[in-house]
């Protein structure tokens, strides 16, 4: 009777060891959404510059195009980075800079600058990255139909993905879009430990109604010092 007694004991014992490592293990309810997106906004609107890295896929063979780029955004509307651009199949990377209102794009098998349109590149202004009205912060909090669909690690970090729609209008501050009606399918990935948001995709006609091109935005390096002053232009 002993040995079946210390047998139930144990039994007793394993069962409820098992229930609280379960519990212990179970995924904590998901943030609300919007609220996740509102927390990013905030880390994008309070540092003093990032970091971040724009890759592509699906791009169309014909017409200009943006290809991909990457650079340093600073608070109250700087820019200094790259964009690689395509015409026909061609790609050229350039050296840009942005300040004070003024797009500057290094002038090609030169060392000098001149003034351009940003939308020869494909791109808005890109010193507006950090502009919370304009910006990358914006789409965060005018995003349409968001839903959170999981956690997932990168790296170090754990991130919680959220999914939307933005319209053009809202995507069209930062990427050139040529249908204004158009509607683009967007996941944020926010990073859980510092709500900083860390990538965005962007799936949708950017070039029209027969192509579907995805845009990647990552963002690193959140407040590291940077300097940006005006390039010498040319004549």
């Amino acid at each position: 009777m002993r040995v079946r007694r210390r047998v139930g004991i144990l039994l007793a014992l394993v069962a409820w060891t098992a229930s609280t490592v379960l519990v212990g293990c179970a995924e904590d309810p998901p943030a609300n959404p919007r609220s996740t997106l509102v927390e990013a906004k905030r880390q994008l609107d309070t540092t003093r510059t990032v970091h971040f890295r724009v890759t592509s896929a699906g791009l169309p063979e014909a017409g200009a195009v943006l290809v991909g780029g990457d650079g340093v955004a600073k608070r109250p509307a700087a820019f200094a980075g790259r964009f690689r651009v395509a015409t026909g199949g061609v790609a050229l990377t350039l050296q840009v800079v942005s300040l004070d209102g003024t797009l500057y794009a290094q002038i090609p098998f030169t060392e000098r600058f001149a003034a351009t349109d940003p939308d020869r590149l494909g791109i808005a202004d890109p010193a507006l990255m950090l502009d919370p009205g304009q910006g990358l912060s914006s789409f965060l909090t005018d995003a349409k139909r968001v839903r959170h669909v999981g956690r997932a690690r990168s790296g170090r970090e754990v991130v919680t993905q959220v999914s939307a729609r933005l319209p053009a209008k809202v995507v069209g501050r930062l990427l050139v879009v040529a249908d204004p009606r158009a509607t683009f399918e967007t996941n944020f990935f926010v990073a859980e430990d510092t709500g900083q948001l860390r990538k965005a995709t962007f799936r949708g006609p950017f070039y029209g109604k027969k192509s579907t091109t995805t845009y990647t935005v990552v963002l690193d390096r959140y407040g590291e010092p940077a300097t940006i002053t005006k390039p010498h232009k040319g004549a």
